[in-house]
């Protein structure tokens, strides 16, 4: 909300000074009017201050979430371009099979000399 096109504050109104003319006015009257004028501006101002707090935290928030963002994206790229290479077309093949049965027979081996194949590293 644009503040430069408010002209009164609550001291503006408080301090304002009537002068009777003589039709005059009931004094009393336009009291309770500019104080209920005041407990006006005096929420209004409350509730500018409380919601450009709010709008400055939250712009801080966004900052941080697209910062967030752009970190998480460039990870994704570097995670694409090292997987891009790789390639699962869920087939075993021969290669594959005679592999894991030669690591089956290492693993064996290692377990009857009293080895534990998990611990190597």
């Amino acid at each position: 909300m644009d503040t430069t096109n408010i002209s009164l504050t609550t001291s503006d109104i408080l301090d304002k000074v009537f002068e009777p003319n003589g039709k005059g006015y009931d004094p009393a009257e336009v009291d309770a009017f500019l104080d209920r004028i005041i407990e006006d501006y005096r929420s209004f101002e409350n509730y500018y201050k409380e919601s450009h707090a709010y709008i400055i935290d939250l712009e801080k928030q966004f900052r941080t979430i697209r910062e967030k963002c752009s970190e998480q994206e460039i990870e994704l790229a570097k995670l694409k371009s090292r997987m891009a290479g790789i390639r699962d077309d869920g087939t075993a093949t021969v290669d594959n099979i005679n592999l894991l049965d030669r690591i089956d027979k290492l693993e064996r081996e290692l377990w009857r000399l009293g080895g534990d194949p998990s611990a190597i590293k």
